[in-house]
């Protein structure tokens, strides 16, 4: 059997303890199925698994080897693993919660509480997907069409705040590129949800409908710099950043096609 990368003596001190199954001798009786925690952990210490030792459907990507939590159908042991909880300052909390755009009307206020929203929606489907993953082959695909749904709800609201400061004097231009976001939006989470377009051999659709509505933002960008000018643009919808995100969006998406870990 070829050497694993696990297997080199100057990092096996440094890795989680690789649950490797060692035959049983002639006559030995096989022991009961563990339990969830037993199966997390072994003295405290988390148990992962190879790529080889997990089940068909959870091998996503052959290029990561090694560091799988092993397939628990409980949601009990999903949920068991070490969590590090990061404490801010209250100075800190202040520094951030202070008052800083006294002029911001109640709307300014809607807005950026609604993109808060969706992250909040995007980080959390994300965070339980990767945390029930291994329960189950009908839980995992549940959830991650879930997250997938959750990138897309932040899409949404990165770009309702995004037209919002683009075509802040244009109520007309803002509601009618709302609704085509919101429309976009809800036909590529139909979608993702859809139990057909699930598998690796809709890989590749699937990220040509992320991209498709994540770079359909340029148009009301393109809108406004025939309105505005680009100068006036760089300055009023922080043009800068959705192109430096529409960047980050494309790089992120091929990478997750050619399975580059």
């Amino acid at each position: 059997m070829p050497a694993t990368f696990a297997d080199s003596p100057s990092i096996t001190e440094t890795l989680p303890r690789q649950r490797k199954p060692s035959p049983l001798p002639p006559g030995a009786i096989a022991e009961e199925p563990a339990t969830p925690e037993k199966v997390l952990f072994d003295d405290g210490t988390p148990i992962l698994v190879s790529y080889d030792d997990i089940p068909e459907w959870f091998q996503d990507n052959e290029f990561i080897r090694h560091g799988y939590r092993p397939v628990s159908n409980s949601t009990h042991a999903c949920f068991a693993i070490p969590a590090v909880f990061f404490l801010a300052s209250e100075g800190m909390f202040y520094q951030y919660l202070q008052v800083r755009y006294p002029e911001a009307t109640l709307s300014d206020h809607a807005i950026f509480a609604f993109f808060l929203l969706t992250a909040v929606i995007c980080l959390g489907l994300s965070t339980t997907y990767h945390t029930l993953m291994i329960h189950s082959l009908q839980v995992s695909e549940l959830w991650l069409r879930l997250d997938f749904v959750g990138i897309i709800v932040l899409t949404l609201g990165d770009f309702v705040s995004g037209i919002y400061m683009v075509f802040y004097c244009e109520p007309l231009l803002r509601r009618i590129y709302w609704g085509l976001i919101i429309s976009l939006s809800c036909i590529t989470i139909m979608i993702l949800v859809n139990p057909k377009f699930q598998g690796p051999r809709w890989r590749t659709f699937r990220v040509c409908n992320f991209v498709g509505t994540g770079l359909s933002g340029f148009a009301p960008l393109i809108h406004g710099i025939s309105i505005y000018g680009f100068s006036q643009m760089m300055v009023q919808s922080g043009m800068p950043y959705y192109l430096g995100e529409g960047g980050l969006l494309i790089l992120g998406a091929l990478l997750y096609t050619m399975r580059m870990p």
